[in-house]
């Protein structure tokens, strides 16, 4: 499998059929940027004779201008690979948060004689809470979609909010990104409160505790920049840890980490230091994050961080012991 993707997914690949799509005519000099930049030193030598009538014929070449020869109803077919990832895609039922179910009947009906590239069953996920957000449960995908259509139109919305103390909670946001924890399966909101507040803060909040919400009519010119607001109620100090590169851990780290600010620097040949920055509403989940890592993660700061690791092991080993203690 790594042998297919490496050439079908290799660079050669995007840059020709980001070329092809766009239909127009090109300057040997853009087209020579474009290649560099997104390949190598020497692909120009090996890509520009393809692109034109001695190779794949895309373009004519004439008077330093590559004139496109391709017609306007052309399209970029699917690789078998691309209709297989899609079809996987398809059986994820996160999929109908962002199709309906006519959209997705009409996918599979044209996907019909495709073998997903994987099916659910094939992923076990052994560190995951088990209470899940329900994504087929009809409120929560109407809900969903409120709010990504808001996003799409930086709409402010109504939303009447369940806490976990199960005190009922109204206000009006304004949505700037739907985020998705592996961790714990489930969609988060992340919003600042309505303009009459003076200054803006992020609002974490669970979709599946939203009980309604509605779209308003008032919407503003630009969204906040929600990293820097993000970053403003973070700790004063992240977390600082250590990654050693073995069994794919750092590109683990990655995928894991996505969802926080952070910063990464190579320190040699196979560790890593990457800075993490939270706050309150997301240190507990953090932690548990970190520790899933075992020996492929040091933490090696701040001191309220390693004080709360310190104490999380201590009552795990504590509740450990009582268990297999007669």
């Amino acid at each position: 499998m790594s042998e297919l993707f490496s050439e079908v997914y290799n660079c050669y690949f995007q840059v020709i059929k980001s070329l092809i799509e766009q239909k127009r005519d090109i300057s040997e000099r853009e087209l020579n940027y474009r290649i560099r930049s997104s390949c190598f030193e020497e692909s120009i030598l090996y890509l520009l004779p393809k692109l034109t009538k001695k190779g794949w014929g895309f373009y004519e070449q004439k008077d330093g201008v590559l004139h496109s020869r391709l017609s306007e109803d052309f399209y970029v077919p699917l690789t078998d690979l691309q209709k297989s990832y899609l079809k996987t895609i398809l059986s994820d039922e996160k999929i109908g948060l962002f199709l309906d179910e006519e959209e997705i009947a009409q996918i599979n009906a044209s996907l019909s004689d495709v073998d997903p590239l994987f099916v659910p069953e094939d992923f076990y996920y052994y560190d995951r809470f088990a209470d899940k957000d329900d994504y087929c449960n009809p409120d929560y995908k109407k809900h969903f979609r409120t709010i990504l259509s808001a996003i799409q139109n930086r709409a402010y919305i109504d939303i009447i909010y369940e806490s976990r103390h199960h005190r009922r909670l109204h206000h009006k946001y304004l949505p700037c990104r739907l985020e998705y924890s592996i961790k714990n399966d489930c969609f988060r909101l992340l919003a600042v409160e309505s303009r009459a507040h003076r200054s803006q803060r992020v609002i974490t909040l669970n979709l599946d505790r939203i009980v309604s919400v509605m779209s308003t009519s008032v919407t503003v010119h630009k969204l906040p920049d929600i990293s820097r607001l993000y970053k403003r109620s973070c700790y004063h100090e992240p977390v600082r840890v250590l990654i050693k590169n073995r069994r794919n851990a750092l590109e683990r780290a990655m995928l894991q980490f996505a969802n926080y600010e952070k910063s990464t620097r190579r320190l040699n040949e196979d560790t890593y230091e990457c800075l993490i920055y939270y706050n309150k509403e997301t240190e507990t989940e953090l932690l548990i994050e970190i520790l899933s890592f075992g020996p492929m993660v040091k933490v090696v700061g701040n001191e309220t961080f390693l004080r709360l690791i310190k104490e999380r092991l201590i009552a795990q080993n504590h509740r450990t012991s009582s268990s297999t203690s007669y």
